[in-house]
């Protein structure tokens, strides 16, 4: 095993406070036992394919340009540019507009050191999950075969275990397969420096049964089980020398459906609606910014709404897209969370709801927005590199994870926003066991009785948004 070499395992979807010792005893013991991040949160949108990247980048969406999970792309002029598909990804990436940060496939390559990919999500997730992979040479076993997998690692799995079993919700065969491909192919043949293992339970299934369903349960037993197996198998000395486990994301409870996409006046430009929706503008003036700005906060689905004028400061009536640091080139130039719960002061999986587009029925859970029930994650490690029986409070999000790791392993971190959990880590470095001094701030906008206020961690000058809700005219009814 190489100096830091980690896996570095993702439970999709999965909110912290649906980690109990009954419905997944491996992971609670694994947090409880290793250093655990008690504070740590998803990025904004809080969805998939942008929680991805910002992990694998360790820089949020204004830095790395994947700004929402579709959204108006200069390579898809006549249609939206969706994350989920391979092919627009490839557009992307064949035009050099993919991404604008290194990944940690590249940062393995350049430093001399190995990365392999074993997935059960989409194939645009896979695929953020290691970019370069095919053209750097780095191994990605995918259950949707290829051209997401390596060929020669498809057909290598395909033959140790037989053929990848159907899609389900719950996905327990899936899962199960994928954590056999990890220990019986990947790691036996490549024994990669750093690996990611995605699970994508129990995203699919609350999607489709709610965050607290029989149904979705049985799908959280079931990672927690393949993770067991996981465990039991580097208890033995096998793999890497650290574990590292996360979520992307949470999930909160599509309560009422929008009764159409087009809530957006055909004169304002061109939108992609979601539970994060964006609004392109054909005229991007300042002036037609606070037009859209006052027409959206009167309307009984607007959430949250971002807008930034020419020099970067907020549009009277919204919060700046600095504020979630989501303020790049290819983001809208409106943006907007369709209306939730207030978190402020009372959150759970049984209180937090929403408003929401499409792709579930009501009940169904849902992600996208900055509810604190979609921002709060899972977070923990163990390993030589950590603290044992420690409990974070520091705040952290998905970008501090790989330059945590890339600590471990020696190497840079420069070129990542992120910022390496110090406080978690044990060595000879003068940094690690300290903690960074922890400020915190809210911020607000109001505009025709709507208010929108958003809060905020400040560490080392940087900000993390904990949660952000609506009240007066803004506020939920359900």
């Amino acid at each position: 095993m190489s100096t830091g070499s980690t896996l570095l395992v993702t439970f999709d979807g999965l909110r912290r406070d649906r980690v109990s010792s009954e419905l997944m005893p491996n992971l609670f013991r694994f947090m409880d036992e290793g250093s655990d991040f008690l504070n740590s949160r998803s990025i904004f949108p809080s969805e998939t394919r942008v929680a991805v990247t910002s992990t694998m980048t360790g820089s949020p969406p204004g830095a790395h340009g994947v700004v929402a999970n579709q959204f108006i792309h200069a390579v898809r002029p006549d249609d939206l540019f969706r994350t989920s598909e391979w092919e627009d990804l490839e557009l992307a990436a064949q035009a050099g507009q993919l991404l604008d940060c290194q990944t940690m496939g590249e940062r393995m390559a350049a430093a001399g050191r190995t990365m392999a990919v074993v997935s059960t999500a989409t194939k645009g997730a896979s695929r953020m999950m290691n970019s370069s992979a095919h053209a750097l040479g780095q191994p990605v076993f995918s259950v949707h075969g290829m051209p997401v997998s390596s060929p020669d690692v498809h057909a290598a799995v395909v033959a140790e275990l037989g053929e990848i079993p159907p899609a389900a919700a719950p996905n327990g065969a899936r899962l199960t397969y994928a954590t056999r491909a990890l220990m019986e192919v990947i790691y036996l043949r490549h024994n990669p420096d750093f690996c990611v293992f995605w699970m994508n339970e129990p995203d699919t299934s609350s999607h489709k049964f709610g965050v607290t369903g029989a149904e979705t349960e049985a799908a959280q037993r079931m990672a927690d089980e393949n993770f067991g197996h996981i465990l039991a198998w580097w208890q033995a000395g096998n793999g890497p020398q650290n574990i590292v486990v996360m979520s992307d994301h949470g999930q909160i409870t599509g309560h009422a459906q929008l009764d159409t996409l087009d809530i957006i006046p055909a004169e304002f430009g061109r939108a992609s609606i979601g539970s994060f929706s964006g609004i392109y503008l054909d005229d991007a003036s300042d002036a037609r910014k606070a037009e859209v700005v006052d027409w959206l906060v009167r309307q009984d689905f607007c959430g949250l709404v971002f807008a930034s004028d020419a020099g970067g400061e907020a549009i009277d009536g919204a919060l700046p897209w600095s504020a979630v640091r989501n303020d790049h080139a290819r983001g809208a130039d409106v943006g907007f969370t369709l209306r939730a719960t207030n978190c402020d002061e009372h959150w759970g999986p049984g209180i937090d709801g929403c408003i929401f587009a499409t792709w579930i029925t009501p009940g169904g859970g849902m992600h996208g927005g900055l509810n604190r029930g979609e921002l709060s994650t899972v977070l923990a490690a163990q390993g030589p590199a950590y603290r044992r029986a420690f409990k974070s409070d520091v705040p952290c999000w998905l970008p501090d994870i790989i330059p945590t790791v890339l600590t471990t392993m020696g190497l840079s971190t420069a070129g990542s926003e992120g910022r390496p959990m110090v406080e978690a880590l044990v060595g000879a470095d003068a940094r690690f066991g300290s903690a960074p001094i922890v400020e915190q701030r809210v911020l607000s906008a109001t505009r025709h009785g709507h208010e929108q206020y958003l809060r905020q961690w400040v560490i080392e000058g940087k900000t993390i948004v904990d949660c952000g809700w609506t009240v007066g005219t803004g506020a939920w009814a359900k």
